[in-house]
């Protein structure tokens, strides 16, 4: 538990400050912090498009874009306590679009693996590292394919929260062609 809390603290309270020396000012590129990341601000503009893959119970990072630039978001995620949150929110989401599916390298249907700790709400596709503990089904959809559905052919932005998988949808999105501005990703992979 220790070992765990310990991680806990380096991920949310030291990686983005380690982050933010990578993104230094110049005349093209100003960093602006949105609690979650530090972004280069003159990469996103109003009517941008950004997708996040992997909400859990937290929107904060969505809404510092939102009221920063006015984008246009998509939020994916089929965890059940997910769908849950996002239904109970009650600021006004005429910019924000939740969809109560996964994201994955196909269009197909996965089976999430529950986290070990039973109060977390993040669900792993197929991470070595999880719990073999009950999960659920749920329908998953490649990038390429949510997008041409969307009828978006760019991604501004693109965040990820997705419990070491974030190697395989990237690897998917660049083999087809997929080069968002800016990628904001909590990385857990075991590779």
């Amino acid at each position: 538990m220790i070992l765990y809390k310990l991680k806990e603290l380096i991920r949310w309270h030291i990686e983005p400050k380690i982050m933010s020396l990578f993104l230094r000012p110049n005349s093209k590129c100003k960093p602006i912090d949105l609690g979650l990341a530090i972004i280069p601000e003159e990469l996103l503009s109003e009517n941008a498009i950004c997708y996040t893959v992997g909400v859990g119970e937290d929107i904060e990072f969505e809404l510092a874009l939102q009221s920063k630039y006015a984008v246009n978001q998509w939020l994916f995620d089929p965890t059940p306590r997910t769908i849950q949150f996002m239904n109970n929110q009650s600021m006004p989401m005429n910019r924000i679009h939740f969809m109560p599916f996964g994201i994955w390298k196909e269009d197909s249907k996965q089976f999430f693996q529950a986290p070990k700790i039973k109060t977390h709400v993040s669900h792993a596709i197929n991470s070595s590292s999880k719990s073999n503990l009950f999960g659920f089904e749920a329908v998953c959809r490649s990038l390429p394919s949510i997008m041409k559905q969307l009828g978006h052919k760019h991604i501004h932005l693109l965040k990820m929260n997705v419990e070491g998988v974030e190697d395989i949808i990237l690897e998917n999105a660049l083999a087809a062609g997929i080069r968002p501005d800016v990628i904001v990703v909590t990385w857990e992979g075991n590779r």
